[in-house]
């Protein structure tokens, strides 16, 4: 497997760990927000979506100015932004 497939299945097993994260940690009812303390079921998407957008950004540097196999890693990362920005304002519409 060349490494740009290779950093692109890193991508999707760390968004689909990070989901199963959120749902455990949402489902388990352990940690709920209150209506003005946010907890870790609200703290955990904003997580998850900064980090999105760290290796996003990291991701276009390496790809796209030091020519580095990322680009599969950058698609995956700007498309789990676009499914979390479509979540997140599902969710506050």
């Amino acid at each position: 497997m060349n490494p740009e497939k290779k950093n692109a299945l890193k991508s999707i097993i760390f968004y689909a760990i990070a989901i199963l994260t959120i749902v455990a940690i949402n489902v388990s009812g352990k940690f709920k927000s209150g209506p003005c303390t946010p907890n870790l079921d609200v703290f955990s998407v904003f997580i998850v979506v900064a980090l999105n957008v760290i290796l996003l950004i990291v991701n276009a540097i390496k790809a796209f100015v030091m020519k580095k196999q990322t680009r599969l890693s950058f698609v995956v990362h700007f498309v789990a932004l676009i499914v979390f920005i479509i979540f997140i304002n599902g969710k506050l519409v």
